[in-house]
């Protein structure tokens, strides 16, 4: 299986923890521009060479990505991506940390969409979306632009320390039915705290379930969110089911 990484806050600590990894992995590092990720790419690779380093942005205002970010946000962001042939996460969220833009542009909202839409349609081969593992509110995540129909690497975020157990129970049995598992990867997590400041924390045991559960249906690649969280407890566990 392969296993990859999130880092949502690059600092140098953080990113230190790659000496504890000694497979080949992506990490996707989220930063502001297109200027920031190129210094970090440099300084990943001063630390660990055989790291693919992925694009996170943080988009102005909504900080993810989705039809109620300000369009003029959308539309220089997707520009300035185009400087790079890095791979790109598009993290399909709704701006719950500026909810104001709820309302604020729901009258772009379309127009929004199809900016998205065709900005991912161009950049298919690269992309790997963030996005919900419910198959449950399909047509609701689907009207809210927060999945689309493009042959895109799908990463459903299954944090299940931040789920109930029933949750988790609907959640895995959604994953088992998927169809084209080649085409998905599963996010893991959380082992540290991201910008909602208070996820809780997965045990080494339930990452350890969580991986096993992973393989047994199939799925070839998670990603695990954070890398900042990484330890040597966990990358025993890690070890147990890289490639």
């Amino acid at each position: 299986m392969q296993i990859d990484f999130y880092e949502e806050f690059p600092t140098k600590e953080n990113l230190q923890k790659l000496k504890l990894v000694k497979h080949k992995i992506r990490l996707f590092v989220a930063t502001k521009s297109v200027q920031e990720f190129k210094k970090l790419e440099k300084q990943i690779k001063k630390i660990k060479k055989n790291t693919e380093v992925a694009y996170w942005p943080i988009i102005p205002n909504s900080y993810w990505i989705s039809p109620f970010s300000n369009t003029q946000d959308l539309l220089e962001s997707f520009s300035e991506f185009e400087s790079i042939k890095n791979p790109l996460l598009i993290d399909l969220e709704l701006p719950i940390l500026n909810k104001r833009l709820l309302l604020k542009n729901i009258l772009s909202f379309f127009r929004n969409k199809q900016i998205i839409k065709k900005f991912m349609n161009k950049n298919k081969q690269r992309i790997v979306t963030a996005q919900s593992p419910s198959s449950s509110y399909y047509i609701l995540i689907k009207m809210l632009g927060l999945d689309y129909d493009i042959k895109t690497e799908k990463s459903l975020m299954w944090y299940s320390s931040m789920n109930s157990k029933i949750m988790n129970q609907n959640i895995k049995k959604n994953l088992i039915k998927l169809k084209n598992k080649q085409n998905y990867s599963i996010s893991l997590g959380t082992i540290a705290t991201g910008i909602l400041g208070n996820e809780p924390i997965l045990t080494t045991e339930n990452l350890e379930k969580d991986l096993e559960f992973v393989k047994k249906t199939n799925f070839k690649k998670a990603i695990i969110f954070r890398l900042g969280g990484l330890n040597k407890n966990y990358i025993k566990i890690i070890k147990k089911f890289q490639k």
